[in-house]
């Protein structure tokens, strides 16, 4: 991208880190400067739109901030991939979250598994504890990038759902509707943010001070009966979800 056309007209009451901020997210998500390329350095920058460095670099502190660019010592600034938008106004499964963002759903499966429900399981599926589940544990991939790690325990009635089906079909839903005939109609979600584990730093690749969005979602079937509780980590520098107030 030619930086000649990037302007700060200082003029304006815009501050100008904001309007070079504002400037250089849009040619971002223009696709100007793709994810993976590196931008100009702050002395290239400031030179050419005749601003200070100062200036320049509180404009790139703000769009890392926002996620958009991070900023390695020495080596430069980089552009970050987009972030996954997910409205939150439908039940989906990560396949299908796959089809209306865009990217292409990936999965590794780490464990499959019939447990014995712990406490906050049968308090979810409202049965026994004790009671057997089938626990799948699988790693999710958007774009062929680690994006979140879901464990999913699924209620007795479903506990010997074919795994080999699940591998086929990609899609857990997909395969409890194609086995059961259950459908998911509605859920009950909570999300909150937290440091990661070792476990998740490893699976997910992202840095120790990177937050996760830990999701816990309880699944029902047409008849409100619940089927799936899972609990979901999801990358929080590639995700985030919407939610809609609007009348």
């Amino acid at each position: 991208m030619e930086l000649t056309t990037l302007k700060v007209d200082k003029s304006l009451p815009m501050p100008a880190y904001l309007q070079l901020k504002e400037q250089l997210r849009k040619a971002i998500l223009s696709g100007k400067f793709p994810a993976g390329s590196v931008l100009p350095p702050e002395r290239e920058l400031a030179e050419t739109l005749g601003l200070s460095r100062m200036t320049v670099r509180r404009a790139l502190e703000e769009l890392a901030v926002s996620c958009y660019i991070k900023q390695r010592q020495g080596s430069g600034t980089y552009v970050l991939p987009r972030r996954l938008e997910q409205p939150v106004d439908r039940v989906l499964g990560f396949s299908d979250e796959a089809k209306v963002l865009g990217f292409k759903a990936g999965s590794v499966l780490l464990e499959a598994k019939q447990v014995m429900a712990a406490e906050e399981v049968a308090e979810a599926l409202q049965i026994k504890e004790g009671e057997t589940v089938l626990k799948i544990s699988r790693l999710r991939t958007a774009d062929d990038e680690p994006l979140a790690i879901q464990i999913s325990h699924l209620a007795p009635s479903l506990k010997d759902l074919s795994i080999e089906k699940l591998k086929a079909v990609g899609s857990l839903y997909q395969a409890v509707y194609e086995q059961y005939g259950i459908t998911p109609t509605g859920a009950k979600q909570t999300v909150s943010a937290r440091l990661p584990t070792a476990r998740e730093l490893e699976l997910l690749a992202i840095s120790e001070i990177t937050p996760v969005l830990a999701l816990e979602r309880i699944t029902f079937t047409e008849n409100h009966v619940p089927f799936e509780y899972v609990q979901s980590t999801y990358r929080s520098d590639r995700y985030k979800m919407l939610l809609d107030l609007s009348a």
